[in-house]
């Protein structure tokens, strides 16, 4: 699904245009593909998405690490009726850019919005230049949404258990938060060589992997949430236990 959702997104490039992105225009393409890429892969909410600002960017003084910073801001720019706003004291935080997204932000910022006086990182891309609202970016998923319910609509089933009702903002932080527990769940268990895994050990690198999300999706310490995703992939576990079960069950029984 994620493959097929970035050849959706994926902006035409001078030599090659993309007949799947449904925005006429390039500069459009690629900050709605930077939306739904940060969101995919940094857990963004959409309120910490539109708070950005070309000063949340930044890269150390060696230029060897990149980060994006999440913090509520002043810009006399923004003149959005309802304005975005950290959640917590946890949602502040500074998330490690990869340095393929850092150079996309800099292009983004040095080739793009380059006519835009407000500090405000997501805008519209016309004089005056207004920051992006809910719904504007509700709009944005909509299209996308469209596309992708038209090319694969398999992954709109109602009758399949993985499939989405519509693809939105809360559904890449949830994607992405699956997706971190996963990967992370996996690093402690191999970081504690789990060839034979207790039930101990299991929940120790489960235990280290929510605080992972817990710290990178801006969770409170008495949120719930990590540890909903946690039951969810204990319980993923344990019906392939039962699977595999059933099957050595009956290779032994032919």
């Amino acid at each position: 699904m994620l493959k097929d959702l970035y050849k959706v997104i994926a902006p035409s490039k001078s030599t090659l245009i993309n007949p799947l992105n449904s925005f006429k225009l390039h500069d459009a393409q690629f900050r709605n593909f930077l939306i739904v890429h940060l969101m995919l892969n940094y857990g963004l909410r959409v309120g910490e998405l539109m708070l950005l600002t070309v000063n949340s960017i930044k890269k150390s003084l060696q230029g060897k690490t990149y980060s994006l910073i999440i913090v509520n801001t002043e810009d006399e720019f923004d003149n959005r009726k309802r304005k975005p706003n950290i959640k917590n004291d946890h949602s502040h935080r500074v998330l490690e850019l990869q340095e393929r997204d850092y150079q996309f932000l800099n292009i983004y910022m040095t080739q793009i919005r380059t006519k835009n006086p407000s500090e405000i990182l997501f805008t519209s891309l016309k004089a005056p230049y207004s920051a992006l609202s809910y719904s504007s970016i509700s709009k944005i998923f909509d299209k996308i949404n469209d596309v992708l319910k038209n090319i694969v609509p398999a992954y709109f089933d109602v009758g399949a258990y993985d499939s989405i009702e519509k693809l939105t903002p809360h559904v890449c932080r949830h994607t992405w938060a699956y997706m971190m527990l996963s990967y992370s769940f996996k690093k402690y268990a191999i970081d504690e060589n789990l060839r034979y895994p207790t039930h101990d050990f299991i929940h120790n690198a489960l235990d280290k992997a929510k605080e992972d999300l817990r710290s990178m999706g801006g969770w409170s310490p008495t949120s719930e949430m990590p540890s909903y995703y946690g039951k969810r992939f204990i319980v993923e576990r344990a019906n392939h236990s039962n699977l595999a079960r059933i099957i050595d069950k009956s290779i032994n029984i032919e």
